[in-house]
């Protein structure tokens, strides 16, 4: 049975992704993967590089993000134990409402420099920019479980673009936490989709995620064991144990495949312009040798001091 991963973060997921794009796309590829998603917290940053490694070995990237939402429209704590989506891009339209939606979350970040507030953006916002994405409700501890919220979701996107997403990450009530889903979804006339969460490329790095969750809580590796992630279900598995993973929600796992074929969009040709370096790799040193020279003519002497 087919199955393709939706929902993968990389190290430009912040001390919490363990492997870089370029590892996720070699990976996938000997894994037996034909496409993979990238879905960073809050960002798009690798999805450029990750895009053609990918193309260059022969896999098919799919692009996307894990959105924070705002539980409240203001304030410090805003975004702040928030729960998440996970949301996939299908063209020109939708890439464009992504980023719109990732410059809403973060507007707010920079509001008080000396209190630093998480990015999240409003599930209104997400409705209100739905087009050309497919959303999947977010992960197994800080997804969108809700009836309502779920409602909302299905309003905007539509039964054909929203999917109830389906995690193991063999923790304790995770087959009563998927059955619950799956009655959701039922009521309400959705699909669900399976999905790994992934946060490595491989086993060697799950030390090393381990690590990234200590320094982002600012604890120690022991102090903060309840806090790291107590197995390896987070790291890339072949498609043939996600298929095991899942087998009592098998149409969940074909799901991914039939999603994935129509989130078409081509981020190295649908947007006419190009990733620079990839074709010239001398590109960025000549850019920063013509930046030296220019910013000496542009300011006067003593202005850069």
């Amino acid at each position: 049975m087919s199955y393709v991963e939706l929902h993968c973060h990389s190290a430009y997921s912040f001390l919490d992704g363990a492997s870089l794009p370029e590892e996720l796309a070699a990976s996938a590829l000997e894994l037996g993967y034909r496409s993979l998603a990238l879905t960073d917290h809050d960002g798009v940053y690798g999805s450029m590089e990750f895009a053609h490694a990918a193309r260059a070995i022969g896999l098919r990237p799919i692009h996307g993000a894990e959105v924070s939402l705002a539980e409240s429209p203001a304030g410090p704590s805003r975004g702040a134990g928030g729960r998440h989506l996970t949301l996939l891009v299908a063209s020109e339209r939708g890439w464009r409402n992504l980023c719109r939606l990732l410059t809403l979350a973060h507007a707010h970040t920079r509001e008080r420099p000396r209190e630093p507030t998480p990015p999240a953006v409003s599930l209104e916002a997400v409705c209100a920019h739905a087009e050309g994405l497919f959303c999947l409700t977010g992960c197994a501890q800080r997804g969108v479980h809700d009836e309502a919220g779920v409602r909302a979701l299905r309003e905007a996107f539509s039964p054909e673009r929203l999917r109830v997403e389906l995690q193991r990450p063999f923790l304790a009530g995770d087959r009563a936490r998927n059955g619950a889903l799956c009655a959701l979804a039922a009521r309400l006339g959705l699909r669900c989709v399976a999905s790994g969460n992934v946060h490595a490329h491989a086993a060697v790095r799950a030390p090393l995620q381990d690590a990234f969750v200590a320094l982002r809580h600012h604890q120690t590796l022991e102090s903060s064991e309840p806090l790291r992630r107590p197995n390896s279900s987070h790291v890339l598995a072949s498609p043939q144990a996600m298929a095991a993973r899942f087998a009592d929600h098998l149409e969940a796992v074909e799901q991914t495949a039939v999603l994935a074929e129509q989130l078409q969009f081509d981020l190295t040709s649908d947007l006419g312009y190009r990733y620079p370096g990839v074709e010239d790799e001398t590109a960025g040193r000549r850019l920063a040798e013509l930046c030296d020279v220019r910013l000496h003519e542009r300011y006067a002497a003593g202005a850069l001091d």
